[in-house]
């Protein structure tokens, strides 16, 4: 029977959840920077305003089902999962050397 590296779990669900933060901040900074950078086009303002509308996107209304929860946290825990096996795999192989 294999014995679960209890340390090695605690730290394979921090960096899984410091890398989705990590993720989620990096769009953020994104959709940041790109708001800051964009410079609108001042040619035929008047005529219509449904271009810039269709120029910049400001996102997506996200929905958050029962489907979309389970994935992500399966999601989750198959990203730590790997991370575990990765480092205990890594840790074996450094002992035996």
């Amino acid at each position: 029977m294999m014995s679960i590296n209890k340390r090695l779990g605690v730290e394979s669900l921090l960096v899984t959840l410091l890398f989705t933060l990590g993720f989620m901040a990096w769009n953020v900074v994104q959709g940041m920077l790109m708001t800051l950078n964009y410079t609108p086009e001042m040619m035929n303002t008047d005529s219509s305003t449904s271009t810039l509308q269709s120029k910049v996107a400001f996102g997506s209304i996200a929905r958050w089902d029962t489907t979309s929860i389970l994935i992500a946290a399966v999601g989750f825990l198959l990203f730590a999962a790997a991370y575990y096996g990765l480092r205990s795999g890594i840790q074996r192989w450094t002992q035996r050397s």
